[in-house]
C-alpha cells in the first residue's frame, strides 16, 4: 500500500499554499485558528472515517469476489446497473460509508460504470434521505415525484460511464 501517492503530494501541495496564504493575510494567529479548526474537524470525524473504513474493507472482505465480477463486473450489462443502482438506494449512510464502498467494490470486481452508477444512485435516490428528510421537509407529493423522475437517472449515468470509460 502506497500512503505517498500523488494524492497525498496533492493535498500537501494545497495545505502548503493555503498555509501561505493565511500567513499572508492575517500572520500566525489567522494560521494558527485556521489549523486549530481543522484540527477539531479531524478529531470530530476522524474516529468516524477510522470504523467507515472498517466497515468497507470488512463488506470488501465478506462478499465474494466472484460473486461482485458477476453481479456488477464488465460482463453483468444491465442487470449489473439496476442492481447497483438498488444497492446505491439503500444504503443508509453518508460518503463515510459509501465512498468507502465504492472503493471497495473496484477492488473486488466491479465495473467502474457499476460503481458510477451506485454512486449516482446513492446521491440521488437514497431511500433513507427521502424518509428521514425530504418527505418530512418538502412534502410527500414534492418528494416523491423528485424521486420517480431521477429513479432511471443513476442507471443512464452508469452506461454513458460504460460508453466512456471503455474508450
Amino acid at each position: 500500500m502506497k500512503i505517498l501517492d500523488s494524492n497525498f503530494w496533492f493535498v500537501l501541495g494545497l495545505l502548503t499554499l493555503l498555509c501561505g496564504f493565511a500567513l499572508a493575510r492575517g500572520g500566525t494567529p489567522l494560521l494558527g485558528e485556521a489549523l486549530g479548526s481543522g484540527t477539531r474537524l479531524f478529531i470530530r470525524f476522524g474516529a468516524v472515517i477510522f470504523l467507515s473504513f472498517l466497515v468497507a474493507g470488512l463488506a470488501e472482505t465478506l462478499l465474494p469476489r466472484e460473486w461482485v465480477a458477476a453481479a456488477l463486473g464488465e460482463n453483468s450489462g444491465w442487470k449489473g446497473l439496476f442492481l447497483a443502482s438498488a444497492a446505491g438506494a439503500i444504503t443508509p449512510a453518508g460518503p463515510f460509508i459509501s465512498m468507502p464502498l465504492a472503493a471497495g467494490m473496484l477492488r473486488s470486481g466491479a465495473a467502474p460504470a457499476a460503481v458510477v452508477t451506485f454512486l449516482a444512485a446513492w446521491s440521488l435516490l437514497a431511500v433513507h434521505r427521502l424518509i428521514a428528510w425530504e418527505i418530512p421537509i418538502l412534502g410527500a407529493s414534492f418528494a416523491l415525484t423528485r424521486w420517480a423522475l431521477c429513479l432511471l437517472l443513476p442507471v443512464l449515468v452508469g452506461a454513458a460511464a460504460r460508453f466512456f470509460l471503455r474508450t
